[in-house]
């Protein structure tokens, strides 16, 4: 009994750790008792579909405390979106609150990156009112922009090349000549065999690692927040890029938050300061999920930390709301009057010009007003005088109407004549105007199929896709890239960059490196 009491205290009041339990206890020799608190959460475990570098399946702890948590972290950001929601747009409170969110996650980065800025100079930032911006805040405005591709693209699939662009978006790169890491990390602990800590995945292993990540974020029935969360974890764990991996992370959390129904927000939720506060803590508790394979021990962690950042806007909401009140409030007098009586002002004026200012005589035409005015009651007959059976000759106007059809077909038959004039027109100039005179040959699709035929029944070591773009692609002289060949045939970047270098390989192109980007061009073939 005593030891099902410690399993519950240890796993609903404090998920911890056997070290914690270890230290609460002040006993070294916890094997029975932390064998219990294992029992006891295994009724709740939930089996992901991700795996660790060691081939070992995660699990997360669904016991009532973090289902809780998990619902609290939940209401929180559905009660952020409501607020958000009811923020109107005409008065400039959207866009303030937008620029505040943007402010407190620029913010964070800069102070990741040690950069001294200000909220005015990352105001203008945002508003790309900053002609020229340093070295060292170009990172703000590639952030930037990945944050805004997260924002607009909330309805998008999560899959590599969302990922893609992200990272192509934060490394300012328009076209990626790489994409996954390609050297493994030296680090020391990565040589350990006996309790091994990795700080990375091997590089063969960070493809299938991400492709069952994407599986696990579009197919797990889990809450947003908590997928975001394990998202967060595992990208970090297996630190697919060179560089910005941590921020990538972030980003893809902050996707999977936008795609779980909360739009905007998801992406507005100012998480950035998870890069540089508590890291010590952070690193902690991932040595022991590693250790552990059990999520919960950072999904606990970062389910308090969202909701956290859920209130503090919260709070920046209800301070601009009550600014808006103070200004109503404490508007001057002569506004508030114009808002409160505007219609009583045009009574007064059409009164007193018409009279002396003489107080006595101004009463006496008070009371003789109405009598006045039933006078020039005979002023408004005249207005039957307009009902003049005259202007009715204007309506005999059917005989216009008869004549307005003629030269209707006449425009009808103008533009009949007018393309093929316009034709030879342009015929005409295309030899004066053009700066290239020699119209390279093109083969028609026709001709490129029998061509991609040809080239599958001559080598069979040729894909029907890399078939399919050489047909199309091999006038010799040009150059062409992996986003043209992504974009012709369909497929995601590392399918494409591979297909190309298979061509390379196989003789169809040549590779060469133009400033920060590969491009092909084609080789002279005699088959």
């Amino acid at each position: 009994m005593a030891s099902n009491e410690l399993a519950i205290r240890f796993t609903e009041g404090k998920y911890a750790t056997k070290s914690e339990v270890s230290k609460e206890l002040k006993m070294s020799l916890i094997d029975n008792i932390w064998s219990n608190i294992l029992k006891y959460r295994m009724t709740f475990n939930r089996y992901l579909t991700i795996r660790s570098i060691e081939k070992n399946q995660l699990v997360l702890c669904q016991c009532p405390s973090v289902s809780a948590l998990n619902n609290a972290t939940d209401f929180k950001l559905i009660r952020l979106m409501k607020e958000y929601s009811k923020l109107s747009i005409a008065n400039g409170d959207s866009q303030y609150f937008e620029d505040q969110c943007l402010i407190l996650a620029l913010k964070s980065l800069a102070k990741e990156y040690d950069l001294e800025v200000n909220d005015a100079y990352l105001r203008s930032l945002i508003h790309g009112e900053v002609r020229e911006v340093s070295a060292q805040n170009k990172v703000l405005i590639n952030y930037l922009a990945a944050l805004r591709f997260v924002k607009n693209n909330y309805i998008h699939s999560l899959d590599v090349d969302f990922l893609a662009n992200l990272y192509s978006k934060i490394t300012g790169v328009e076209e990626l000549t790489s994409f996954y890491r390609q050297t493994e990390d030296n680090n020391r602990e990565n040589r350990v065999i006996i309790d091994r800590i990795y700080t990375c995945a091997p590089t063969s292993l960070i493809e299938p690692m991400m492709e069952s990540l994407f599986t696990f974020i579009n197919n797990s029935s889990l809450t947003a927040v908590t997928k975001a969360s394990i998202a967060y974890y595992y990208i970090i764990y297996i630190r697919p890029f060179s560089n910005f991996s941590d921020e990538i992370a972030l980003l893809m959390a902050k996707a999977i938050l936008a795609h779980g129904d909360l739009g905007e927000i998801g992406a507005l939720l100012p998480l950035e300061s998870i890069l540089s506060q508590e890291q010590e803590e952070i690193a902690r508790i991932f040595v022991e999920v590693q250790k552990t394979s059990d999520t919960t021990y950072f999904v606990n962690y970062m389910l308090k930390f969202i909701e956290e950042k859920g209130n503090d806007l919260l709070d920046v909401i209800a301070n601009s709301k009550a600014t808006s009140m103070r200004a109503d409030f404490y508007r001057p007098e002569p506004e508030r009057q114009a808002m409160v009586a505007p219609e009583e002002k045009p009574v007064e004026v059409a009164s007193q010009p018409t009279y002396s200012p003489n107080p006595t005589y101004y009463q006496q035409d008070l009371f003789e007003q109405p009598k006045v005015e039933p006078a020039p009651a005979p002023i408004p007959q005249p207005e039957p005088k307009p009902v003049y059976e005259e202007p009715k000759p204007a309506y005999v106007a059917p005989a216009p109407v008869e004549i307005k059809p003629e030269p209707a077909p006449a425009p009808v038959v103008k533009p009949e004549p007018q393309p093929v004039v316009e034709e030879k027109v342009v015929v005409k100039p295309q030899s004066e105007q053009i700066a290239v005179a020699y119209v390279p040959p093109v083969l028609d699709e026709r001709q490129a199929a029998r061509l991609e035929q040809h080239l599958l029944e001559l080598d069979p070591s040729l894909r029907k896709h890399e078939a399919h773009f050489y047909a199309r692609h091999c006038t010799l002289g040009k150059s062409y890239t992996i986003a043209q060949y992504k974009k012709s045939i369909g497929c995601v970047y590392e399918t494409a960059r591979t297909s190309m270098d298979h061509l390379v390989e196989l003789g169809y192109y040549r590779r060469e490196q133009v400033k920060n980007k590969h491009v092909y061009s084609p080789i002279a073939r005699k088959d």
